[in-house]
């Protein structure tokens, strides 16, 4: 299935890989700096600090996306058997269930969390491989997988700030949510998450561009 809204010559194409590769590389070590920094912690007031790492990525896409992807181009212009494919790193979310399973997590966040994201990422994939042959199912398929992906995100996020100390924290349980503040549990919601979430809705856009007319 081609799903490519423009088609670059070689050298183009690999300037684009490597400038989101860059920028995919730096944000990475700007999450890891705060995690490390203890800059993401909620101290007494709601959890900011990681809701604008979570919401910063996105905007900065969709602002690149503007501007015609200068920078993040790598991403916006994979096709959607590959975009399905790169989320099967989506398995890592066994770590929530390992944090539960030893007391650092609560049952309510760390089991819809963790289960979910195995399963999109185990799913990944087999959809991948069901795009390859273009078939009207396939893209069902894809559709649906993307759509739970999606709401499978949203739901961990939101369970994530109910289950911890803070303001906000409505389900707040002991062992609470606050780990996820903390190296190395940060980098899920303040990289994984976000690079999920995008990844997810190129797929969708890629899908409903390579539509027959």
């Amino acid at each position: 299935m081609t799903t490519h809204i423009e088609t670059l010559s070689p050298p183009a194409r690999g300037a684009a890989v490597a400038r989101t590769m860059t920028v995919l590389l730096v944000w990475f070590f700007a999450d890891l700096w705060l995690s490390l920094s203890g800059a993401l912690r909620a101290t007494g007031g709601p959890p900011i600090a990681v809701g604008v790492a979570i919401l910063a990525p996105l905007l900065l896409y969709w602002l690149d996306g503007k501007r015609g992807h200068p920078w993040l181009g790598g991403i916006g212009r994979l096709d959607a058997p590959t975009l399905a494919l790169l989320q099967t790193f989506r398995i890592l979310g066994v770590v929530f269930l390992v944090g539960w399973a030893r007391g650092y997590l609560p049952a309510g966040f760390a089991l819809p969390a963790g289960l979910g994201d195995v399963f999109v990422g185990v799913m990944a994939p087999f959809v991948s491989a069901a795009l390859a042959t273009d078939e009207r199912r396939a893209r069902r398929l894809f559709v649906a997988w993307n759509v739970v992906g999606l709401v499978d995100l949203v739901t961990a996020v939101t369970l994530g700030v109910a289950h911890s100390h803070t303001p906000v924290g409505f389900l707040a349980t002991t062992p609470s949510t606050d780990v996820l503040a903390l190296y190395p549990f940060s980098l899920v919601p303040t990289f994984f998450v976000p690079l999920a979430i995008i990844l997810h809705l190129v797929g969708l856009a890629r899908l409903r561009a390579a539509r027959p007319a």
